[in-house]
């Protein structure tokens, strides 16, 4: 089974798998190629020295001395040129028990190393002859008469090596050709096969831009599961955050008539408790008023939906307006692009930290997108009363959440904390220039 390294092409893999079976199928053809062809030039060689052996044998005669002597004129020319690439040489031992030598002209000068070889036996090998010469050597022993033979022959196949070398070289060249080739062609069909999954990408570009999703129908079966897969989670994910924010929104308002006998029974108890009721009664309101307002906020839920800043921004600062104070004068400097964040967890933590800054502020509240490298800068700024240094370096630890105490700068950090941590970002508290808190936030991109 195939695995892939997080981050890896498709693509790249199956190249390289397709590259090592390649390599693995054509180097075991070049292997068989140069071991067959090399077997069938030794045997082609050997068999034609073993046909010369047979005309030599042939052209032995015995002379009136008892010795022995080869007819010239049965046997090629090719051993007679000095250095030719074809070699004999004949040793028999007569009856006196006395070796003598039989030599082809084209030995010339060249000592050689015979074996002495009983009739009936012979031998093959190679050896290293003159003028870089590869010779392929056949022995054989017989007799004639009452005479020992031993007959040496060789060829000399250096030509016949290079000639091998230059083939294999050019099979390897087309090989290698033949490689590329394959791989182009698999790109290619790769490439008509991804241009297919072209309208998903279209499609899912289409609803992070907020228009509706509708994948198509033209796909290749092996990825139509898929495709149905993700188009029914973006739909569930859609319809159940939906409902948590409709049953948190009707949950909050149910809690407003038994909040409003609370109040009532606050207002009849006697001093000794009338005080505490009335903070419990206030510390009920302003969480349900919280998740009021979160919910107003957020609006209508679109998973997977990048955030548009030029077109959900104007649309946040109009419910901040509305639920809190209309007075606050809102400046920013937002990108042109949209940013390549969830919309829902955008509006999440850009609704809460705004909404934050639009109760603390004075007059002003200041709101900076921008990039950098590698990341994404988002800065909260307003000329409120600010935070307190010690208390700032609190809102740095997990699980402080001032707004539930009551004081401080009232910020959510179980929510923004959250989001920002699920991007591998990082939020920061300082001065700002304003005056109040500056929530500084940066996230990888």
């Amino acid at each position: 089974m195939t695995r892939f390294r997080q981050g890896q092409s498709l693509e790249a893999a199956l190249r390289r798998h397709l590259l090592w079976v390649m390599l693995m199928v054509m180097g075991g053809l070049l292997t068989m190629v140069h071991f067959g062809v090399e077997k069938l030039s030794h045997d082609f060689v050997l068999a034609r020295l073993e046909d010369d052996a047979q005309s030599l044998i042939a052209a032995l005669s015995q002379t009136p001395d008892g010795g022995w002597q080869l007819n010239f004129s049965r046997l090629p020319d090719v051993y007679s040129r000095v250095r030719s690439g074809h070699y004999y040489q004949i040793r028999y031992r007569t009856i006196g028990g006395e070796w003598h030598e039989l030599r082809s002209r084209s030995l010339w000068d060249q000592q050689i190393e015979q074996n002495t070889l009983s009739a009936g036996q012979h031998r093959t090998h190679q050896a290293q002859g003159p003028a870089k010469q590869d010779w392929l050597i056949w022995e054989q022993g017989f007799r004639r008469l009452n005479s020992e033979f031993s007959l040496w022959m060789a060829e000399d196949i250096a030509a016949m090596r290079d000639d091998q070398r230059q083939f294999e070289l050019s099979l390897l060249a087309l090989v290698t050709a033949s490689i590329f080739l394959m791989l182009g062609l698999q790109r290619r069909v790769l490439m008509r096969g991804f241009a297919r999954l072209a309208p998903i990408r279209r499609a899912l570009e289409d609803q992070r831009s907020g228009q509706d999703v509708h994948m198509p129908d033209d796909l290749p079966d092996e990825v139509q599961p898929l495709v149905q897969a993700i188009e029914q989670a973006l739909q569930r994910s859609g319809e159940q955050t939906k409902r948590s924010r409709l049953a948190l929104g009707n949950l909050a308002h149910e809690l407003k008539r038994p909040l409003q006998q609370l109040q009532w029974l606050a207002d009849q108890a006697p001093e000794s408790s009338r005080t505490e009721l009335q903070q419990l009664y206030q510390r009920l309101r302003h969480l349900i008023d919280r998740e009021l307002r979160r919910a107003r906020i957020a609006g209508s839920p679109s998973p997977g939906q990048y955030f548009d800043p030029h077109q959900e921004i104007p649309i946040l600062v109009t419910v901040l307006e509305r639920m809190d104070n209309d007075q606050i004068q809102f400046t920013s400097s937002l990108p042109d692009q949209s940013l390549p964040y969830d919309r829902d967890d955008m509006l999440e933590l850009l609704g809460n930290l705004l909404d934050n800054a639009w109760r603390h502020a004075h007059r002003r509240v200041h709101l900076t997108i921008e990039t950098l490298p590698q990341q994404w800068q988002l800065l909260i700024e307003d000329d409120g009363p600010g935070v307190p240094e010690a208390q700032r370096r609190q809102l740095t630890h997990r699980g402080v959440r001032l707004d539930e105490s009551g004081s401080g700068h009232g910020l959510g950090l179980s929510i923004c904390t959250a989001v920002v941590e699920s991007y591998q970002g990082e939020m920061v508290f300082e001065p700002s220039p304003l005056g109040g808190l500056r929530v500084a936030i940066r996230l990888q991109r």
